[in-house]
């Protein structure tokens, strides 16, 4: 496809308004690859999930920050990251994939939704790395 985007990078700033025109970004990115559409619904519930984390968590209080969008593509599969540089609080750190605890459950449905996800928090910011395979839909 010519009107494929192969990579794209944005950086807004932390605010829940923000978080929608991020997932704008990310639907339209992602409408010229080749990739079924179950699978960009769920590539799309995940960049959603990561954004909407950084965005309530990352800064607490009145900190102001930014949250980075990236997306590329490789052979066989579609990459998105989601960065913030806040300090997450002790109280909105999240829960550990596969717990119980009550906060958290958006890394369960990243999980769920794409084919891997890694995170990784620092004192320095959070990174969530979403993979979703370009696969041929399951008929």
């Amino acid at each position: 496809m010519t009107d494929a985007v192969e990579f794209a990078r944005a950086v807004h700033p932390a605010r829940a308004d923000e978080a929608a025109r991020m997932r704008h970004e990310a639907r339209d990115w992602l409408a010229g690859l080749e990739l079924d559409q179950d699978a960009r619904e769920r590539v799309l519930i995940a960049v959603s999930e990561a954004v909407e984390n950084a965005v309530e968590h990352a800064y607490p209080g009145d900190a102001e920050g930014t949250v980075e969008l990236t997306l590329w593509c490789e052979a066989d599969s579609v990459n998105v990251r989601v960065t913030d540089h806040g300090t997450w609080s002790e109280g909105s750190a999240p829960a550990a994939p596969g717990s119980h605890a009550a906060r958290g459950r958006g890394f369960v449905l990243m999980q769920r939704s794409v084919d891997s996800v890694a995170i990784r928090h620092t004192r320095t910011g959070t990174t969530v790395a979403l993979r979703q395979q370009r696969g041929i839909e399951a008929g």
